[in-house]
């Protein structure tokens, strides 16, 4: 279930605002660059390497997040710093939880992707794919690995679809069938019914 983040613009964010914010969190560099400041202000030597972008696709985005007015930057001799500077984008981000599948403990549900090493070639298709951080990538061992499993989308694998090796899997063989089962389980069908008519 997408877990809607609800915003009282005219009480907490005006519309030109919640605009930027939107702006700043729908291109996933920017997302992945403002996750990485959430917890204090950082050096380009280390954001890009943690985006596992180039430098000048960084700065490119940093130079955005800073034009909506999401981020500061500040010199230091050589090197350039930066912070977010917008107190709602952390509140924002607060709200988001995957730890919810239509009210269920995602961690009762047995739907994550499990990777081969042996036939895992490190080019990183699991991660482009996932907007979710359910992976990162190990440099030990030039392998994606499965970092955040219950963030895993119930029902989707599309990771496994665009490996090109075939190195992911799911515990449950038969995709439509155990979602089917869990519709029946948790009566998801009267839930979505009763948000879509809300």
């Amino acid at each position: 279930m997408v877990n809607f983040i609800y915003i009282d613009i005219y009480q907490n964010v005006n519309m030109k605002e919640a605009l930027k914010i939107f702006k700043a969190l729908s291109d996933e560099t920017r997302l992945k660059i403002i996750e990485f400041l959430l917890d204090g202000e950082k050096c380009v030597c280390e954001i890009v390497p943690y985006t596992k972008r180039t430098q000048s696709t960084v700065s490119i985005q940093l130079s955005k997040l800073e034009g909506l007015g999401i981020v500061e930057s500040r010199r230091e001799g050589k090197n350039v710093y930066y912070r977010i500077v917008n107190p709602k984008i952390k509140k924002i981000l607060s709200k988001i939880d995957f730890s919810k599948w239509w009210d269920v403990d995602r961690k009762e549900i047995d739907w994550y992707p499990i990777i081969d090493e042996s036939k895992c070639i490190g080019c990183g298709m699991c991660i482009v794919t996932c907007g979710r951080g359910v992976f990162e990538y190990d440099k030990s061992k030039n392998k994606s690995k499965v970092k955040n499993p219950f963030n895993c989308m119930v029902g989707c694998d599309n990771c496994r679809i665009y490996c090109p090796t075939g190195a992911i899997s799911f515990p449950q063989k038969n995709r439509r069938e155990f979602i089917q089962s869990l519709l029946k389980k948790y009566d998801i069908l009267v839930k979505a019914r009763e948000k879509v008519v809300e």
